[in-house]
């Protein structure tokens, strides 16, 4: 009472503000945090509670501030996230998160258990860091302490490890080791990746044994790729390629891709296969053939091309893009605006070699978007092949590259589905023959499907040539028949908007159940697997 009686007179006179101000209040704010940080915290009395040991009571929280500090200098070259985690605990003053809450309830065994398991997964356990929790926890757990000191280091390292690695294993089940879209030059799928929201929720899980649970990937496929793994894992000559495939497949299955309709398209690369899937059942499915692989040293002939610019050192890269997108228009009786590097690379020599070549192809040839009425005029041999000054377009016919059907969807690689007059590939096994586009063996059967209207459907047929098989009365399509008749026709495309538009995945997994569940292998066409080994490096379980 003396003292306060005392501060408010001198601080009713203002020749003692300055005083106040400047020296008694900043003194008294030091001496409130210097008594605070002597007090015993809460921790440190559940510590003394647990484990009896009288030790606890010596805690002295400056000196702990000043450990954990450290610790986390030390720890920093093998925590992962070490500046979130720097960031994060730094915020909380640095309160034990994990030790407090975890420690005497079991659950940070539970975690060591889920980061032993990850094998399971096809994922290195020693990247995870169980060992070294493990060996703190049994430190902690043995309650040999004699002196506080030596309490601090062990106490700080067992939660910034048990962070560390929990974010570790989170990210890993839940996001996928790697990237895909900073790995491959053709994925074009969003995929969406940790943010500090999702860091936030994993540092702050108010049950490690509910989190862990709930991060356990449940999607159908990858369930069975984490059973054949296992099943396989026991065998002794297990066969090491399709234990590399499932793990890789895994890593795959772990990226969050956007969600999937309940009806869409898809069209796996390895397999060259399209399927309508319906309720998670396939409907239908049908063979696709797909865009060229790369040739073997890709990479350095890329090199050699941006140090040249010469186009006869530029490879050529026909891999179909991966991607997501809806199909929202079918064209009939395409035309093809053909491509330069087209154009470039097989239309130019194709002249050369026949000057007839563009007129028995029913090709066009555009100058500055002016037909050119007389292209066998065209001294092609005196035009540089890098520097081609015209547009080709192949006209909807009998002949077109894109055949009588046309299926088109956004996307950025500017590929799409269509039809082909050359069927012969649908008859190997190996269809990476396109140049990037996806072909489909029956198109026909795939318009029917994605209109779903029976009189659009023999509208469709006739507008392809083909009799109608609803129709009764067949005057139109002979109306139709006539017409193509007559000497000069020219045949027109006919657009058709999807109403609802299809969700379409093009998509790439080197192995896949089939309906029955049965894992089925693919081969490596465009050596992805290759790639994302490489990528995934330590986390990968060999």
């Amino acid at each position: 009472m003396f003292l306060y009686t005392f501060v408010y007179y001198l601080s009713d006179n203002s020749m003692s503000k300055y005083f106040f101000r400047f020296v008694f209040y900043p003194c008294l704010i030091l001496m409130l945090c210097i008594t605070a940080c002597k007090q015993q915290p809460q921790i440190a009395t559940k510590f003394y509670k647990h484990y009896q040991n009288k030790v606890y009571n010596e805690f002295d929280t400056a000196a702990y501030y000043t450990e954990f500090s450290r610790q986390l200098a030390l720890l920093k070259p093998r925590l992962r996230y070490s500046a979130t985690l720097n960031n994060y605990y730094k915020s909380r003053h640095f309160e034990l998160h994990f030790v407090d809450q975890f420690l005497f309830n079991g659950q940070l065994r539970t975690l060591i258990k889920y980061l032993n398991d990850a094998p399971g997964h096809g994922l290195n356990a020693a990247v995870f860091n169980a060992a070294s929790i493990e060996r703190d926890l049994d430190t902690m757990e043995a309650n040999h302490f004699t002196k506080i000191q030596d309490v601090y280091p062990v106490l700080v390292r067992l939660e910034l490890e048990t962070a560390s690695s929990l974010l570790t294993y989170a990210t890993a089940l839940q996001y996928g080791v790697v990237n895909p879209r900073s790995l491959y030059r053709r994925y074009d799928i969003p995929v969406k990746r940790p943010d500090s929201l999702m860091f936030k929720k994993v540092l702050e899980a108010d049950s490690l044994n509910s989190y862990l649970e709930q991060i356990q990937p449940r999607s159908e496929a990858y369930l069975v790729l984490k059973k054949e793994l296992a099943a396989m894992s026991t065998v002794t000559n297990a066969d090491s390629l399709q234990l590399r495939t499932i793990k890789l497949n895994m890593e795959r299955l772990r990226w969050q891709t956007p969600a999937k309709d309940s009806r869409y398209l898809w069209v796996n690369i390895p397999a060259f296969k399209l399927q309508w899937i319906e309720n998670k059942k396939v409907v239908f499915d049908m063979k696709v053939c797909l865009g060229e692989p790369k040739p073997a040293g890709y990479d350095t002939m890329l090199l050699r091309y941006l140090k040249t610019h010469s186009i006869d050192d530029k490879p050529v890269n026909h891999e179909t893009t991966i991607l997501c997108s809806r199909i929202n228009t079918i064209q009939l009786n395409p035309n093809w605006n053909i491509p330069s590097s087209i154009a470039q690379n097989e239309i130019y020599y194709a002249i050369l070699r026949n000057p007839a070549y563009l007129s028995n192809n029913n090709i066009r040839v555009y100058y500055k978007d002016k037909l050119v009425t007389q292209p066998d005029t065209i001294r092609w041999g005196r035009i540089q092949r890098q520097k081609i000054p015209y547009k080709f377009k192949q006209d909807a016919s009998e002949l077109n590259a894109l055949g009588k059907f046309k299926f088109i969807f956004d996307n950025e690689a500017g590929i799409y589905l269509h039809d082909t007059p050359n069927k012969k590939a649908f008859g190997s096994s190996w269809r990476a023959v396109s140049h990037g586009c996806v072909r489909v063996e029956d198109p026909l059967k795939l318009s029917e499907a994605l209109v779903n209207d029976t009189n659009m459907v023999d509208n469709i047929r006739m507008e392809v040539g083909l009799k109608p098989v609803n129709l009764k009365d067949t005057t139109k399509y002979n109306a139709i028949q006539a017409k193509r008749a007559v000497k000069g026709f020219e045949l027109k495309s006919k657009y058709i908007g999807l109403k609802p538009d299809m969700q379409l995945f093009i998509d790439y997994y080197t192995c896949w159940p089939d309906e029955n569940g049965k894992l089925v292998f693919y081969a490596d066409a465009y050596r992805m697997d290759t790639v994302l080994e490489k990528a995934m490096g330590k986390y990968l379980n060999k």
